[in-house]
């Protein structure tokens, strides 16, 4: 399993990809859990998606409700912070790969990092994620990333 790690230095605005065309933005019924206590940033991901193309998505802002959803929504993928109130990132992984049905252990994860630190990736990697992204998030590198996920 290979894992990406991309470092932001900035941000584009979405308008920036308005030449990509509608077909090569994401699958609208790709179910994608988002899991961050900061609502601001939880909500501005979840824009951020929907503007892409990823119209079916769900917002928990803790670890505790996000183990709740996972069970009852489903997901095809879980981008989550690594720094949770209730407990940490990689914590949080662990009990969805252990706690939850088998088809959501196989759920593909991605972190999101405060910043680009030398041990995330094989941190990253141990606990079962596919890749780490450095805040704050391009979209296209998301976008990216998304896409290049196992279907």
């Amino acid at each position: 399993m290979q894992i990406h790690s991309v470092a932001i230095a900035g941000r584009r605005p979405l308008e920036a990809y308005d030449d990509v065309p509608a077909a090569a933005l994401g699958p609208r019924n790709l179910r994608i859990l988002i899991v961050n206590e900061d609502m601001r940033s939880a909500d501005s991901l979840k824009r951020t998606l929907q503007d892409l193309g990823y119209a079916t998505t769900f917002t928990a802002y803790s670890a505790r409700r996000a183990l709740v959803a996972a069970a009852d929504f489903f997901p095809a993928v879980v981008i989550l912070d690594l720094e949770l109130p209730d407990m940490t990132g990689y914590q949080l992984a662990r009990k969805l790969r252990s706690h939850l049905k088998s088809s959501v252990r196989r759920v593909p994860l991605l972190a999101i990092a405060e910043r680009h630190i030398s041990g995330n990736l094989e941190l990253t990697r141990d606990a079962g994620f596919i890749g780490c992204l450095t805040k704050p998030v391009l979209p296209m590198e998301l976008h990216t990333m998304l896409r290049r996920l196992p279907r």
